[in-house]
């Protein structure tokens, strides 16, 4: 007992030692930094970051680098900074010196993704400001005589006399070519009139020089979504994303729309995540779960469809659409529970003067499961809602087969006389109706053409408007045979 004791307590000091070793890591790091020494700094910097995920050690490792000018590396350290504990005045420092280092190798794109980050993160204007001093020195120019084209272009816009102004923008364009504020003003007033294709064509040219240019790649996100262009739409959503100052519900929408777009070139992975970051955005989103539900019902994940698709029914119970999904796995999957969903389903839209014709396969099932059931005067409401001129042979002859068994049988002689009916059950329902109606002849019509069937002949014998019909073939058959032996 005492042997363990002292080994437990050999552990704990090991341990103890081993932190306190840890935590000095650090610590030695610093002083050996503020005398300069980057070399012995450096090692146990390293030293304190492969023990613990120290985040104020990343930032000195990156402030080594930068003072040996090795920015690249400085960067890297910086970005390793911002991901581990780290102290909030350090925080801010190892973004900024990032912002500033990126600029400084003309990484105006890896500069304004951080700029965009710091802001998301700290609500530093600051950064959203250097952004945007930064587009404006790669949209204007020093042609002094374009620059007073573009202002009287802005007057004349501002008091809406949209022509004069467009041809201002066209004059400071002329005047310096290279000069794409005038140039993104007539984007603009391209996509106000509609053109998208020569709205496009200003702002891809702004575009091309200023890529980190986040409302550009919005704009034209939109149009080439609006033109179902959706590969040009996702990379241009995407740039926005990376480069635009978007509070939460604007971000929400272009998750959206990147999501809608990547789905449509059938990159699902893509679309998948994109529609996790909008639900980050918006959890109630029945747009982002419908999608995911059709995705992963694209790829036969049926179950985390349904996961996607109750959380929809939370946000809204007698959504149609969902409802119907939901349905149609339940559906595919042999679940009885279908039956229940595509009657609330009915019960929701059947009344509707327009009915989406997708729903009408889920109305057929459901009329045949309470045509079954002998459910006829629900099998036949739902029959009534499908279009006449769309209706199947089956389900026009079913129609006929509910007509007969709510007893009206003058509607299911008319639908079976429309339909022909060449099978033997229906003919014996048919006759039935004749005969229940007064239509004897016809009746005995068929019933005539039944009677060799000795199940038929049997089931004839048990009704009492066809038993002597039935009686009257069979004696005249009698009576044609003795004729023909006599």
């Amino acid at each position: 007992m005492k042997k363990n004791l002292i080994f437990a307590a050999f552990l704990l000091l090991i341990m103890l030692l081993t932190l306190d070793a840890q935590a000095g890591y650090y610590e030695q790091g610093s002083r050996y930094y503020v005398y300069r020494n980057y070399v012995k700094a450096r090692e146990m910097f390293q030293k304190a970051v492969e023990t613990s995920n120290d985040g104020n050690a990343y930032y000195f490792l990156g402030e080594i680098e930068k003072n040996e000018k090795n920015f690249e590396k400085a960067v890297e350290y910086y970005q390793l900074a911002v991901k581990g504990r780290i102290n909030r005045k350090y925080y801010k420092l190892a973004y900024w010196n990032v912002i500033v280092l990126t600029e400084q190798t003309g990484d105006y794109t890896g500069m304004v993704k951080f700029c965009r980050e710091l802001y998301e993160r700290t609500g530093d204007q600051g950064a959203k400001t250097k952004v945007e001093s930064v587009i404006n020195k790669f949209l204007w120019t020093d042609n002094e005589e374009a620059k007073q084209s573009y202002n009287r272009g802005i007057e004349l816009k501002k008091a809406e006399n949209f022509e004069e102004a467009d041809s201002a923008f066209r004059e400071a364009v002329s005047r310096e070519s290279s000069f794409l504020a005038p140039r993104f003003e007539l984007g603009l007033s391209e996509l106000r009139h509609g053109r998208g294709g020569d709205a496009l064509r200003y702002f891809g040219q702004v575009a091309d020089r200023i890529p980190f240019y986040g409302e550009v790649h919005l704009l034209m996100g939109d149009i080439y979504f609006q033109r179902e262009a959706y590969r040009d739409a996702a990379f241009h959503f995407e740039r926005a994303m990376e480069t635009s100052f978007l509070d939460k519900s604007s971000r929400y929408l272009v998750f959206i729309k990147s999501a809608t777009a990547r789905y449509n070139t059938r990159d699902f992975e893509k679309a998948r995540e994109h529609l996790v970051s909008a639900l980050k955005q918006n959890a109630a989103s029945r747009e982002a779960l419908l999608m995911l539900s059709a995705i992963d019902i694209s790829e036969q994940n049926y179950r985390e469809a349904l996961s996607s698709l109750e959380k929809a029914r939370k946000i809204d119970p007698d959504d149609t659409e969902v409802i119907f999904q939901i349905g149609s796995i339940h559906y595919r999957l042999g679940d009885a529970r279908h039956t229940a969903e595509f009657d609330r389903l009915f019960d929701l839209t059947g009344d509707e003067s327009e009915i989406p014709q997708k729903y009408y396969r889920a109305f057929e099932i459901l009329a045949k499961h309470h045509f079954v059931a002998k459910n006829y005067a629900r099998a036949d409401k739902i029959l009534r809602v499908l279009p006449e001129g769309s209706r199947t042979y089956e389900q026009n002859l079913m129609r006929a087969r509910t007509s007969y068994e709510l007893g009206d049988y003058e509607e299911a002689i008319r639908r079976f006389e429309r339909l022909s009916p060449g099978g033997d059950e229906d003919r014996y329902i048919l006759c039935l109706a004749y005969a229940k109606t007064g239509h004897t002849e016809r009746a005995r019509g068929i019933l005539s053409g039944l009677a060799s069937s000795e199940t038929y002949r049997a089931r004839a014998k048990k009704e009492p408007v066809l038993s002597k019909i039935l009686a009257q073939i069979e004696e005249e058959a009698k009576a044609k045979a003795g004729e023909t032996r006599n």
